[in-house]
């Protein structure tokens, strides 16, 4: 199953999920690929929940940008940023209004949480041995995460207790778990799957004749000295810039 959020400056996730049939899970059966968009959390529960397969999943993969100890599977979404200002504006939030508005996001938080913690044994009855959960994009698997808003100078406040002249958002994540897990262990923890993320941000890449080749921050790649834009008809992947490879989490 291939899960795919809002790529936002990334471009398209659809394509990128397309590609996976002709290039990592090229020994799968299409049929057996199913792809799926999922730009809320409680779309991405729904989704697992109310599967009726006829077969175990081997693999879950995902692609959605990400900072750490959340998902986002909204990212850049208009909507979702208004919902955001609104409640920032109102005044202080508090942990359980950030977590609620941010209805885009899948946070660590979320998964010890109802309703999501009812959800588990369900979800879990879906894979098969050995089955494996991996986030493509970036970020995924930066533990301890610390969250902050940004004063009227564009400095990053993190201490609760500050009387800086700034939004009270983000910080009230920290009124409860101060301590984040990554979203990549966590998402080990509640599936009980060993889960692959990335310990940085990723770039694209794009495959021309059997090799790998790295676009550009802009999107641009050369082929034969020209340089041309990524498109949607290109070959792609996403490859970690710290090591080059998925970091795996075990379950705990």
């Amino acid at each position: 199953m291939v899960v795919y959020g809002r790529g936002g400056d990334l471009g398209s996730f659809r394509a990128f999920a397309d590609d996976l049939a002709s290039t990592e899970l090229s020994a799968i059966d299409p049929k057996r690929i199913s792809l799926h968009s999922a730009e809320r959390r409680d779309a991405f529960f729904a989704l697992l929940f109310g599967s009726r397969l006829g077969y175990k999943l081997k693999a879950l993969h995902i692609y959605s940008h990400a900072f750490g100890s959340g998902l986002a599977l909204g990212y850049s979404d208009p909507a979702l940023y208004q919902d955001r200002l609104r409640v920032a504006m109102r005044g202080r939030s508090s942990y359980l209004t950030t977590l609620q508005t941010e209805a885009g996001m899948i946070f660590t938080d979320d998964l010890i949480r109802s309703p999501y913690t009812h959800y588990r044994e369900r979800i879990r009855s879906l894979f098969a041995p050995g089955a494996i959960v991996k986030i493509w994009g970036c970020n995924a698997a930066v533990p301890n995460w610390i969250y902050s808003d940004t004063d009227r100078n564009g400095v990053r406040i993190t201490d609760l207790r500050s009387t800086a002249d700034a939004p009270y958002y983000w910080r009230a994540l920290h009124e409860s778990n101060p301590v984040k897990p990554s979203i990549a262990q966590a998402f080990a923890d509640y599936f009980q799957l060993d889960t692959y993320g990335a310990t940085s941000g990723s770039s694209t890449q794009v495959r021309l004749g059997g090799k790998w080749v790295t676009a550009t921050p802009k999107g641009l790649i050369n082929i034969r000295g020209k340089l041309r834009y990524v498109q949607e008809r290109d070959v792609m992947r996403l490859n970690p810039g710290k090591g080059g490879a998925y970091a795996v989490h075990h379950p705990r």
